[in-house]
Formats: structure tokens, sequence, C-alpha cells
């Protein structure tokens, strides 16, 4: 059964291209045809009119212009007399008076060696009472720019603290006694960890390190000089 199956199957398929063959011939030679009949010319006869030839404006003859007459020669000025000029009269010379360099007496010479004393005298006392008066500040004065000075550098110290991450998740606190020198320029030197917890020791360093330099200019500290403060690390 399978057998009749596929020859009836290859048979249409066979003569279903013997169709197609056919057909496409026939259509091919349809558009040959087609072809052939476009491609037959036709002869045209082309005729050229020349164009009517315009007239010629006449051109009319203008009148030449009339020549203009030459000016008339201008008369001569008469020559102007010269005027002799008169000779200037010589001013008389002025005699000149030689005055005698008249010699101070010494007594006024004394007077104003002794006021010039005087005045750099007076000069002198106001500006060792002027120095005098800046050196004389008062102990509570003092007292007080330090505390400020103090409590400045504490509060940068700890805005650059960072929490370690280690002792963050254990939840480990601690104080950190840190002991540097502060220079006249404002920098550092000489970071050392007096005592804490180790995990903390790198945070404290590197908090001092960026809080660096500083305005030493009014702290009222002679510098170079030794701080040491602690850094508490607290969980909120």
């Amino acid at each position: 059964m399978n057998r009749y199956i596929s020859s009836f199957i290859i048979s249409s398929i066979f003569y279903l291209a013997i169709i197609i063959a056919v057909v496409y011939f026939f259509a091919l030679d349809n558009s040959c045809k087609a072809d052939a009949n476009i491609k037959a010319t036709k002869k045209v006869c082309f005729t050229v009119v020349s164009q009517a030839q315009t007239p010629k404006p006449k051109v009319e003859n203008k009148p030449k212009p009339k020549p203009k007459p030459k000016p008339k020669p201008l008369p001569k000025p008469e020559p102007i007399k010269e005027e002799p000029i008169p000779e200037p009269i010589p001013e008389p010379i002025a005699e000149e008076t030689i005055e005698e360099d008249v010699e101070p007496p010494k007594e006024i010479e004394e007077e104003t060696e002794m006021a010039e004393e005087e005045t750099q005298e007076v000069v002198e006392e106001v500006a060792t009472a002027k120095e005098e008066t800046q050196n004389k500040v008062s102990p509570e004065l003092v007292q007080a720019k330090q505390d400020i000075f103090i409590s400045h550098l504490i509060h940068k110290i700890n805005s650059n603290k960072s929490y370690p991450n280690t002792a963050r998740r254990r939840g480990i606190e601690g104080l950190v006694d840190v002991k540097f020198k502060i220079l006249s320029d404002g920098n550092v030197e000489d970071i050392k960890i007096v005592s804490g917890r180790s995990i903390f020791k790198k945070s404290a360093i590197e908090a001092i390190t960026r809080s660096f330099p500083v305005v030493v200019k009014d702290s009222m500290f002679e510098f170079p000089r030794e701080f040491k403060v602690k850094i508490s690390y607290i969980l909120k």
C-alpha cells in the first residue's frame, strides 16, 4: 500500500512540473513578442522654422555739445611795499646784588638740637609704652584663646575621624590617647599612640594627619609645641 502511495505522489509531482514548464515557456514567448513590438522604430520628420527678424531701432544722432567759453585771466596783483622794521631799543641791565651768607647765632643752633633730642626721646618712650601694652596681656585672655584653639583642633580631628568597619561589625568601642607635635608653620609631626585598642590606631593617626595644617597665629602658644588628645570611638 505504501508503495502505491509513493508512486502516486512521484507521478503527480512529475506532471505538475511539466505543466509549470509549459506555462513558463508560454509566458516567456509572449514577453519576447511584446519587447519586439516596443523596439519597432518609427520615422519622425522635424522641420526648423526660422524666427522672424525684428527691425532694429533707428539711432538718432545727438547734437554735439557746445564748447564752454575759456575763463578770462585774472589781473596781476600789485607788489606790496615792504616797510623798514625799527630796531629794538636795548633795555638797561639791572645790577645784581650779592647777598652775603649770614650765619645764625650759636644759641639758636643749640636750642634746635635740644628740641630734636627731646622729640626723639618722646617718640622712643611712646614706642616702648606700646610694646609694653602689647606684651601685657591678661592671663585670662591668654587662657581663653588657648582653650579656643584646643577645642577647634579636637573638633577638626573628630570630623576627620572614621570608624573602622571591623570594630563596627563586632560592636567594639574605646578611647585612644594620641601625642603629636605642632610646628610653627601649622603642620604636624611625631604622631604617636600612647594608649588604646590597636583596632583604632590606624584610624586615629589618619584623623590627625587629615586635620593639618592649622592656623597658629592667634593661638597664644609658643611653637613647636607637643599636644596630647583623646579620640573616642562610640557606636551610635
